[in-house]
């Protein structure tokens, strides 16, 4: 497989990228498939901290480190590079390029580039507001505390993403678009992607009612079955309930003004950010997850607990 030809679409989770990934995939020169996850199985080697194991992995990794700093071995990296290859080789096949979609490299983006320079990098960014949204649509939440399972995606994904492209805005191997332009101005920045990519571009590949690669147990569910995102928007609720609006708010106000300005100029002040209880809640649930709690924080983690179910 040729480096060159290796293509990374990473974004929030709910962000667009299996629509993004359809598109770009909906030609006979691009091979793609669901939410792979390859990179994540390799994550010990590429970003230890993120791993955690029920036998202490970060004890694992310091006595492998010990063991390296002892016993030489030779061109380790490079031979995991080797595996990771062999892992995608088979979408090669009668390809000339492979996407690998999956949302929550945003955790790896900073080691990608590193374990494959040559690599492209697609970033997709779309208003966290609407993120959040769609989370609670797709998944039915009801409460805030559903959200915490996505604390990291909603917390250190959009920052991460952010500082990323900031910091490769030059990067000839990097681009980032917004989803909502992207639904927009559908044609044109998918032509000027295919273009960057060096992928042959025609108006047929806007119609990806036949385009199959994409599907799979991972992914978009919505996608999975419709085949259509602009389908999609309008199967999602505009009504946003009281909880996830309270919690909208404090999480803009956690954001700030500076991050949506750079992230996609984003109207900031039509969020109404505050600081909010709901969202004040997730970071409490967080911080609790981390370290026992004395009776004092466990009196007041059950009074937020009721308060939440009862009000939210």
């Amino acid at each position: 497989m040729n480096e060159e030809n290796l293509i990374f679409v990473i974004s929030q989770p709910r962000a667009g990228s299996t629509y993004l990934q359809n598109l770009l995939s909906n030609n006979n020169e691009t091979n793609t498939c669901s939410e792979s996850w390859v990179l994540l199985n390799f994550a010990n080697y590429m970003k230890p901290k993120i791993v955690n194991g029920l036998y202490d992995n970060e004890i694992a990794v310091a006595a492998f480190q010990d063991y390296l700093g002892k016993h030489s071995v030779e061109n380790l990296n490079l031979e995991m590079r080797r595996i990771i290859k062999n892992v995608y080789e088979p979408l090669f096949e009668n390809h000339k390029y492979v996407i690998d979609k999956t949302p929550r490299y945003w955790e790896l983006i900073e080691e990608i580039p590193v374990w494959f320079p040559k690599s492209k990098i697609i970033v997709l960014k779309r208003n966290p507001m609407d993120v959040v949204k769609s989370m609670a649509n797709t998944w039915n939440l009801q409460t805030v505390r559903d959200l915490a399972y996505f604390k990291r995606d909603l917390l250190k994904a959009p920052k991460k993403l952010n500082k990323f492209c900031l910091n490769n805005a030059h990067n000839p191997n990097v681009r980032s678009i917004q989803y909502e332009q992207l639904v927009e101005s559908t044609s044109e920045v998918i032509q000027e992607l295919y273009q960057w990519l060096g992928i042959t571009y025609n108006n047929s590949v806007l119609d990806t009612t036949e385009n199959v690669k994409y599907k799979g147990n991972f992914g978009d569910p919505y996608q999975n079955k419709f085949g259509n995102e602009k389908k999609t928007v309008s199967r999602t609720s505009d009504t946003v309930p009281g909880w996830l609006k309270r919690f909208q708010q404090g999480y803009a106000f956690y954001l700030g003004e500076d991050f949506f300005n750079t992230y996609g100029n984003y109207p900031y002040e039509k969020m109404n950010p505050r600081k909010t209880r709901a969202f004040s809640y997730l970071i409490h649930r967080i911080n609790s997850s981390k370290e026992k709690m004395k009776l004092s924080d466990e009196i007041n983690y059950i009074t937020k607990e009721v308060y939440y179910r009862i009000f939210s």
